[in-house]
């Protein structure tokens, strides 16, 4: 199920749709986005140490929107599948594998994010 995701360039076509072009929103989006990302990801790892599948379903279903705001639908479609295998108790021996997957791309996210944020500050 791993594609290589690693490169996807964030597309904001879809926050600068739902906030305009406010680089001072825009900015707090990102960084909510990175302070809230590792309580749905402790959140998903805890679901996943006591193999809860129903929880991790929902824990991956909970933070699968948030990579809309950010521009990255590659990494919600793989939620999505996360989600759809912890739910359907199907491949749940990928699901660790998964995890650890997303773990590197939202390295990758926040060092984008940190990116975009000092191109969008002389906007302001």
């Amino acid at each position: 199920m791993q594609d290589n995701h690693d490169n996807h360039p964030l597309d904001l076509s879809y926050l600068i749709e739902m906030v305009g072009h406010n680089p001072e929103f825009i900015i707090e989006v990102f960084d909510t986005f990175i302070e809230q990302t590792p309580f749905y990801l402790a959140e998903l790892e805890d679901a996943l140490s006591v193999k809860d599948w129903d929880k991790v379903g929902d824990c991956a279903h909970k933070i699968k929107p948030t990579f809309s705001y950010i521009g990255r639908n590659d990494v919600k479609e793989f939620m999505q599948a996360v989600e759809h295998h912890a739910r359907e108790r199907t491949a749940v021996e990928q699901i660790p594998n998964d995890i650890e997957h997303l773990k590197n791309l939202l390295t990758g996210i926040y060092a984008q994010l940190e990116d975009a944020k000092k191109n969008l500050k002389p906007k302001l």
